[in-house]
């Protein structure tokens, strides 16, 4: 067998074990970005879940309800309720980022925005936003999103605190009279 014959086996054989390897690799990114969109949903939603959880507080829950529509909040609970939209807002900015950055589907994205733009929709709330300027707290992006839909009259948001009937502040009026008795 002559050298030139050997060369060219071995030079076959080294193309074919850099193909292989390019397929492999190419298999271990897609795996590892699927990976990676997996745990950062479950990143978003425990976030989701720990801001959202707050609620579960009575004082935080009735700050909300009664900032959100104006039932004559204390400054303690304006201080609560936009404390806490001031947290989800941030949850919802790490959200922002990530569907930007393609990490997250529009499905996703559009679920949690919005969830956002609900919380920010009550006449209290909106009044914060707007006229004492609590929207630049937040990136240009988000606040363009918020102000956008916002003021969409062929859509308008629907405030959380009509979207389910619990965060109403009726509900939340029974529920403290339950207590009280």
């Amino acid at each position: 067998m002559n050298w030139d014959a050997i060369g060219a086996i071995g030079e076959s054989l080294g193309a074919i074990a850099v193909l292989v390897t390019l397929i492999y690799l190419a298999i271990q990114i897609r795996q590892n970005t699927a990976q990676q969109k997996r745990e950062e949903l479950v990143s978003i939603q425990h976030g989701q879940n720990s801001v959202v959880a707050q609620l579960q507080d009575p004082r935080v829950f009735g700050a909300y309800v009664r900032t959100a529509e104006d039932r004559q909040p204390t400054i303690e609970d304006r201080g609560t309720a936009f404390s806490w939209v001031l947290q989800y807002l941030n949850h919802f900015t790490v959200v922002h980022e990530l569907h930007r950055n393609g990490l997250l589907k529009d499905e996703q994205y559009e679920l949690w925005a919005g969830f956002a733009v609900a919380i920010v929709a009550p006449r209290g709330v909106r009044r914060w936003w707007e006229e004492e300027q609590g929207r630049l707290a937040f990136h240009s992006e988000v606040r363009e999103l918020v102000d956008t839909r916002l003021q969409n009259s062929d859509s308008p948001p629907i405030p959380i605190t009509e979207m389910w009937s619990h965060f109403s502040g009726d509900a939340w009026q029974r529920k403290a009279s339950e207590d009280v008795d």
